[in-house]
């Protein structure tokens, strides 16, 4: 049954916070590495339906986003990943009406969808009988074995869809490999190939024009959300109060301008001073807390290799260039 949208922010909250107490029991450094310690922590989250934000309009869905990256990321930036994937998901079948939305609202839905960016085809698509078959190769498909069903992205007679299938091995979804990374190897993300993997009409989710996918990740501000959550942990860490109070001022005059802007181009280079910022205040309180920082399960250490992997995350050839000026003109 769908919830009461008006008066059911308190207690979306207070599963975040159910969810946050519960996963602060487990090894928190051990779900960077570790695929059942991460498992662990997404079926806690799962369970406690922190993931159906569709249920809110869209306003009080950006808050309570925001609320919810600041409490989880702290704690596991690998599980707020994984809450990306889902969170996008959910929101894409949302945003396109999908049919079969509240069958699959109760799945645990994986993306693999960044490649609709490109400016080739990586995934193609042809007619067959109540569906198509894909061909191509799924790279970064995060969550194998965590989520169980993947929105997959093709290109069909010159348009980008998007579809639901089972996200499981295969004789026609073939796991090329699990690269090993140096954060996050507990998403357990690996690459496919597919190879005349079926998917059925019925599971189509959109199908728009090759360019909309690249159009609306610009205006989305999931990422700067996660970095925020960083730099909020890691503010908590800092030893010196004087760190800890500068770095308070700035995070919050930041976050004050990403909530208030909707223009893609300011959010891109938003997003980029967050990432500096969040970056000096980890390293800056690396070095002011000593030799303890480089500790495995050290807080800051665990920030910086999350920091890194949020910002590796939904780049393009626009952010990259605002990284490559700001350096060259420094």
């Amino acid at each position: 049954m769908q919830r009461k949208i008006k008066s059911n922010k308190k207690e979306y909250i207070k599963r975040v916070d159910k969810t946050v107490e519960e996963i602060k029991k487990l090894p928190l450094h051990k779900m960077d590495e570790e695929l059942r310690y991460l498992k662990k922590a997404f079926d806690i989250a799962y369970k406690n339906d922190i993931f159906s934000l569709y249920n809110f309009d869209k306003n009080t869905q950006e808050k309570l986003k925001l609320k919810l990256f600041s409490k989880l990321t702290p704690y596991s930036g690998n599980l707020s990943f994984l809450a990306i994937q889902i969170l996008a998901a959910n929101s894409i079948m949302a945003k396109n009406d999908f049919k079969r939305k509240k069958y699959f609202f109760n799945k645990k839905c994986g993306i693999a969808i960044n490649h609709l960016r490109s400016n080739k085809t990586h995934v193609r698509a042809k007619k067959y009988k109540n569906g198509y078959l894909l061909n191509g190769i799924l790279t970064w498909a995060s969550g194998y074995r965590i989520f169980d069903r993947l929105l997959i992205g093709f290109h069909y007679e010159n348009k980008e869809y998007e579809v639901l299938a089972s996200f499981e091995k295969s004789k026609s979804f073939k796991i090329l490999e699990t690269p090993k990374t140096f954060v996050g190897q507990g998403l357990n993300t690996i690459n496919v190939y597919l190879e005349n993997f079926f998917v059925k009409e019925i599971n189509i989710v959109s199908a728009n024009n090759i360019g909309n996918y690249t159009k609306n990740k610009s205006l989305s501000k999931t990422v700067h959300f996660a970095l925020y959550g960083i730099a909020l942990g890691a503010i908590d860490k800092l030893d010196s109060h004087t760190l800890k109070n500068s770095s308070k001022i700035k995070l919050k005059d930041i976050k004050k301008r990403f909530l208030n802007s909707n223009n893609g181009e300011e959010l891109d280079n938003l997003r980029v001073e967050l990432f500096c910022l969040a970056q000096d205040i980890i390293t800056t309180g690396m070095v002011i807390n000593g030799g303890k920082s480089i500790l495995h399960d050290s807080y800051l250490q665990r920030y910086y290799k999350e920091l890194i992997m949020f910002n590796s995350n939904g780049l393009n050839a626009t952010i990259k260039n605002i990284f490559l000026n700001k350096f060259t003109q420094a």
